[in-house]
């Protein structure tokens, strides 16, 4: 049993940055005024963060209502320079940092918090060792400004590309809001002797379980893009049987491997479904005239990247492309798509039950047709 356990929730983005050219007209919808709601300091920070709170509202109308419910999911860190920018601080960030200045209830300024140079995730710790930490227990997103970014992911160059990137950890946030998702991460998943690093060196070490699940996913891409219900109903049972072979083979060696693999498939895969539908948001302001800015910011680019969300384009390639680091979010953002296509209400569950592997929806709908019954 692993008695330490530190849940980092990432984000792996690597995208080519279109057109660089601002347009003036863009005024401030009245969406990001309502934003004043929080007592925020005039800054550009600030500017950034009511930017992404108003993706979240309009992604969540688009795509998962529940994710609408709250303003903001809680304490989010932003890194800019030696400076840590701490939004919307709950008692326990307030009792952990040490100095700060307190501008509101809503925002503190501290001094850097840590001095790792890269931050894009959701912090949260198990591990009794870390009760002294602010995300002990307590999930905290934690993010770079897009300079910052930039420096380590070239291809990120605007602040609208930045802002899929938080909403994908902003998500996570509202995942472990949810207290049965919360306490399965806990309770089960967290005390396991295998997580995600077991899953890559799986995918680096062995080329044959690599392969295996880079078929997996290319039969529910094909089932995502085929227009005839029976041919689309025969690939669903053909990745099913595919996926069920592979969990068996290396579950002799690997008894944890479903487990795991379901959990980091609902959780990355989900969160990824959700950058991606923030991308269409960017693509509906790219054509409005009186669409959300962010004043005065240099690296916001009019949405010129979003133009066209197409995932055939080598921009977009890596949503849907298994990676032996990222296979996982590549997996169940697919499978969200497929149900999509399939009109499953799946999202209602999908965290009041993270016990049910994504793929689990498949094999109910599979069970649904006449004289088709899969066997697991």
């Amino acid at each position: 049993m692993k008695s330490n356990f530190l849940i980092v929730f990432g984000i792996c983005v690597f995208i080519v940055a279109c057109q660089n050219q601002k347009k003036e007209n863009l005024k401030i919808s009245e969406s990001l005024l309502e934003q004043k709601q929080f007592d925020l300091p005039d800054s550009l920070s600030a500017r950034r963060i009511s930017f992404v709170l108003n993706l979240k509202k309009d992604v969540a109308k688009y795509a998962w209502s529940d994710f609408g419910k709250k303003g903001t999911e809680g304490t989010l860190i932003y890194f800019n320079s030696d400076k840590s920018e701490v939004f919307f601080p709950d008692s326990l960030v307030m009792e952990t940092i040490v100095s700060f200045d307190k501008h509101s209830d809503d925002y503190l300024l501290a001094p850097r918090t840590d001095s790792i140079p890269f931050h894009m995730e959701n912090m949260l710790s198990f591990d009794k060792d870390d009760s002294s930490k602010f995300y002990y227990d307590n999930p905290v997103e934690q993010y770079c400004s897009v300079e910052e970014i930039n420096k380590f992911i070239p291809s990120v160059q605007s602040s609208e590309m930045w802002s899929t990137m938080v909403i994908h950890e902003m998500f996570h946030h509202y995942q472990l809001n949810n207290e049965n998702y919360k306490g399965y991460a806990k309770n089960e998943i967290s005390l396991l002797p295998f997580d995600p690093r077991n899953l890559f060196s799986l995918c680096k070490e062995d080329e044959n379980f690599l392969a295996l699940i880079q078929n997996e996913n290319d039969f529910l891409m094909k089932a995502i893009s085929v227009s005839s219900g029976d041919n689309r109903d025969s690939l669903i049972s053909t990745y099913l049987e595919k996926r069920k072979r592979r969990i068996e083979k290396f579950s002799i060696e690997y008894p944890d491997l479903e487990k795991v693999e379901d959990f980091y498939v609902i959780q990355e895969g989900s969160a990824r479904y959700i950058e991606y539908k923030s991308m269409f948001i960017h693509s509906g302001y790219a054509n409005d005239s009186d669409s959300v800015v962010i004043l005065n910011d240099p690296m916001f680019k009019s949405f010129t990247e979003f133009n066209e969300v197409d995932l055939s384009n080598e921009a977009f390639s890596y949503l849907t492309y298994a990676a032996p680091s990222d296979y996982y979010y590549t997996i169940g953002f697919n499978i969200m798509r497929l149900l999509d296509e399939l009109g499953i209400d799946y999202k209602p569950y999908l965290l009041n039950q993270p016990q049910k592997g994504l793929h689990k929806y498949l094999e109910d709908y599979i069970n649904t047709l006449p004289n088709k019954t899969y066997k697991q």
